[in-house]
């Protein structure tokens, strides 16, 4: 395998493998949240509402949103942590002086593996949460799990998963282009880069949320 590839499984055990339980658990809990939310309002038997509302949330809204947020806080930070380290130690420019395109070698790799990263967890996330809700929706209802399901599959449509898609696409390509930028915009003091890692968090969620509501803005208008 070559060196590339290698950093690019690197990078998706880092932000996708080892996120594998954060993500488990909270849509898990994200179902059983919403299950008992909707069905404190709609009641437990209310298997139409509950199913709908579930896959409503968590796969256009909830779903992308905190696969995004887990992999923002655990990986983000650590990449805009790492390149502005090796900047400041010159490895980068070793790389040149080597021969190496630092953006084959160390951008790339992590572009792409947190943007496949994100697309296959926000997957996992939807479908924990929603078998999770379920799981519950069932247990306090008496309504059969395959009563839930139908509604659920009745429910989804194209566009509703090309929403949840692109939303992960985006999310994905947003949070490690900008880490990486502030990584690299790292001067001369070490000091920096704690600073550059904030800015790279508070950077990478505002535009979880502009790209959040540019999106459903646009969903609108499509039928």
């Amino acid at each position: 395998m070559s060196p590339v590839g290698e950093v690019l499984l690197r990078q998706i055990y880092f932000t996708g493998i080892q996120a594998l339980p954060a993500i488990t658990i909270s849509g898990l809990l994200i179902g059983f949240v919403i299950v008992l939310q909707t069905a404190s309002i709609a009641g437990a038997g209310s298997s139409n509402v509950i199913g709908k509302i579930l896959l409503w949330l968590v796969l256009k809204e909830i779903g992308p949103f905190f696969t995004g947020l887990i992999i923002l806080t655990r990986s983000g930070s650590a990449i805009a942590t790492e390149l502005a380290t090796m900047k400041l130690n010159r490895e980068i420019e070793y790389l040149e002086a080597m021969g190496i395109k630092p953006e084959v070698y160390l951008l790339k790799p992590r572009l792409y593996g947190v943007l496949i990263s994100a697309i296959v967890l926000s997957i996992y996330f939807q479908l924990s949460a929603i078998f999770g809700g379920i799981f519950l929706a069932t247990l306090i209802s008496n309504i059969p799990f395959s009563d839930y399901a139908d509604v659920i599959i009745l429910n989804l449509s194209f566009k509703e998963i090309a929403m949840s898609f692109s939303k992960s696409m985006i999310f994905g390509i947003s949070i490690s282009v900008i880490c990486i930028w502030q990584g690299l915009s790292v001067a001369k003091s070490s000091t920096e880069i704690p600073q550059r890692a904030t800015k790279a968090i508070t950077g990478s969620l505002f535009s979880i949320f502009l790209f959040d509501v540019f999106i459903d803005f646009v969903g609108k208008f499509i039928e």
